[in-house]
């Protein structure tokens, strides 16, 4: 039988990722639980978590504190070649830089 195995951090950081496309900044802190109850052995998802927090701090205005995620995403994406996720952060990245006036 297929075993399927979901926690309260699982469910924070769907949602997360479904309510940073909708650009509500308030997800953060359920971004920031998911990332807290990750044990660092599922480099895509936490690429995919970082990017969404990166997100949803740059909707609250907050780009400098969106950086660390979006570096630290680039850094697990890279890692695990995921194309989609660095064409993901690369834009991301390219916001932030806006927003920070470079």
């Amino acid at each position: 039988m297929p075993y399927l195995f979901i926690n309260a951090h699982h469910v924070a950081r769907w949602r997360g990722n479904c309510l940073v496309r909708f650009g509500d900044p308030d997800t953060a802190d359920d971004l920031r639980s998911a990332l807290a109850g990750m044990d660092g052995t599922y480099n895509r998802a936490e690429s995919g978590v970082r990017c969404d927090l990166g997100h949803a701090l740059l909707a609250a205005g907050d780009p400098e504190a969106a950086q660390p995620h979006i570096h630290r995403a680039q850094q697990l994406a890279t890692m695990t070649g995921s194309r989609r996720q660095r064409r993901r952060i690369d834009e991301l990245s390219k916001a932030v830089n806006r927003a920070l006036g470079r």
